[in-house]
């Protein structure tokens, strides 16, 4: 019997045989108690008594799968004698039931370098309902196309895996709606909620904002030089970044606000001694790998006329023969200017 049977339904049993006559012959029908069904006594034209089983109340095969009544015949003897039969009945599946989550939200956590394939998490639907009616298959759905590209759901085990390449900094957390269908058509939804994990996987991005090419060589200590910015996607201790300048430069960074940075002078310039500096500011993170990018500054120092010239001798003898004529070529003297440019040129 179908377990959709409505009750008051009416199920004809096998009718009972006395070889007795008479009073002596079959007379009446019982049923043990039980809380589904009832016996209807009916008599045929030939005077035949015959039963039928009456459905008091619906059928649930995933509470009762079968049921077992004892139907009993009696005659009208003195004392009476009777018969009796089993009466088993099986209730047959219906799709009545949904497929049932065992959540009605999953949340897990992942870390953005999770390589492809790896298991995320296992959704679970269960049916009561038997055969086909009770197996579920899982598809995705409302689902931007952008997670569907990096998650994969496996339609017959709900096992939802890495298919492509999480970015905590493009994406920190990704939402799934899964559903579940039985073979009748029956189905239930579930939320996935992924969030991603940061690693460290950025070295900070040095950025220059603004760098002055060349410098006078008689500017000021705490002259600035260049404005530069710091920046590292990650977050949290894999986000924080230290700032320096390499070697022993007469140059510091002075912070002005969070991760911006004023390259600064220290001390006089000296653009005979050096000309040109070409400055590595380095920075890192603190991620438990720490992670470091360099920034190579070339700045110019540009000349000042702080040098007079300077002959190449305090006093120069030169020798002349008498009687000479005009415009000979008596010697020569030399100076030098350590200035460059307009600066250096020399005139007598």
């Amino acid at each position: 019997i179908p377990e959709t049977t409505p009750p008051d339904s009416r199920f004809p049993v096998e009718s009972a045989h006395d070889r007795d006559v008479g009073i002596n012959g079959l007379q009446n029908y019982s049923l043990e108690a039980n809380p589904h069904f009832s016996l209807s006594l009916g008599t045929k034209k030939d005077g035949v008594k015959y039963a039928e089983l009456v459905l008091e109340s619906h059928l649930d095969r995933e509470e009762q799968r079968e049921l077992n009544l004892l139907l009993t015949a009696t005659d009208g003897g003195s004392p009476p004698r009777s018969g009796t039969a089993r009466v088993r009945i099986v209730v047959l599946d219906a799709n009545d039931n949904s497929p049932i989550f065992d959540r009605e939200v999953y949340e897990v956590q992942v870390p953005e370098n999770s390589p492809s394939g790896q298991l995320v998490v296992k959704v679970v639907a269960v049916d009561p309902d038997e055969g086909s009616n009770g197996k579920a298959r899982y598809a995705f759905t409302r689902t931007p196309e952008e997670t569907r590209q990096l998650f994969e759901l496996n339609p017959e085990t709900g096992e939802i895996r890495i298919s492509g390449n999480l970015d905590f900094e493009k994406t920190k957390s990704h939402e799934m709606m899964v559903k579940a269908t039985d073979g009748g058509g029956l189905s239930a939804h579930c939320k996935v909620q992924v969030e991603v994990l940061d690693v460290n996987d950025n070295a900070p991005e040095i950025t220059l904002t603004s760098v002055s090419a060349s410098i006078a060589e008689d500017a000021p200590p705490r002259s600035v030089v260049a404005l530069l910015s710091v920046r590292d996607r990650d977050s949290g201790e894999n986000g924080r970044t230290e700032c320096w300048i390499d070697g022993d430069l007469p140059f510091s960074l002075t912070p002005t606000f969070e991760n911006y940075y004023e390259v600064r002078t220290t001390a006089a310039l000296d653009r005979e001694r050096r000309a040109e500096y070409n400055i590595s500011v380095r920075a890192r993170d603190w991620g438990r790998r720490r992670l470091s990018s360099r920034e190579v500054i070339s700045v110019q120092i540009s000349d000042v006329n702080d040098n007079p010239p300077e002959f190449s001798r305090e006093v120069y003898t030169l020798w002349v023969v008498e009687n000479n004529s005009p415009m000979v070529r008596v010697g020569s003297v030399s100076a030098r200017d350590a200035d460059a440019g307009s600066n250096a040129r020399v005139t007598y």
